[in-house]
């Protein structure tokens, strides 16, 4: 019962601050193109969080090129959203659709050509471990923890993830060997990595 009231007391606030009024019938069309493009952004996240773990990159770089967009599109394009959706809606929402639709796209293109046109040469690479730790499985099989590494790369900090089945080898190592490959845009690919 209190679950009940506490949900339609969070929905009440969430209709009259984030989306206050409808201002036209909107245009059915687009509103379905950007409801795609929105859901096309977020698999596009997903996608690039497996080539983030592969490039050797500052986590600063990748959320700058995530999160600006959404902060010139939203005063730019506020009115123009309202009348696509015929709702007049709270900046954050429009914040977050232009953050997963241009700012994912836009990351996605950045990392993507990264590391998909790399250099073909490689060199290895060898680093002690700074850091231990693990990260939950995956759905179904969180009790088998990820084992990862951080190492110091250049400067900044890196965390290169292992498979389940290295964690013994994880636990004993204390250096890192790395192949790596220089991406198009500078920023280093692992192409192989083990622990010893």
């Amino acid at each position: 019962m209190i679950d009940y009231h506490i949900r339609k007391g969070l929905e009440g606030i969430l209709k009259k601050t984030l989306v206050k009024e409808r201002v036209s019938k909107g245009n059915k069309k687009l509103d379905a193109l950007i409801t795609i493009l929105f859901f096309v952004g977020l698999i596009l996240l997903f996608w690039e969080v497996f080539i983030y773990r592969r490039t050797i990159i500052e986590l600063k770089i990748p959320l700058l090129i995530w999160l600006t967009p959404g902060v010139f599109l939203t005063p730019l394009l506020y009115d123009t959203f309202n009348k696509i959706d015929g709702m007049k809606a709270h900046w954050t929402l429009h914040y977050v659709a232009h953050t997963c639709m241009t700012g994912a796209f836009l990351l996605f293109g950045f990392m993507a050509s990264n590391y998909y046109f790399a250099d073909n040469h490689t060199v290895d690479k060898r680093f002690e471990i700074i850091k231990k730790g693990s990260l939950p499985g995956s759905k179904g099989h969180r009790d088998e923890r990820e084992p990862y590494v951080e190492i110091d790369y250049n400067g900044f900090e890196k965390q290169i993830v292992f498979q389940y089945s290295d964690t013994e080898k994880i636990n004993s190592a204390k250096y890192v060997n790395l192949t790596v490959k220089k991406g198009l845009l500078g920023f280093d690919i692992l192409e192989r990595y083990d622990a010893e």
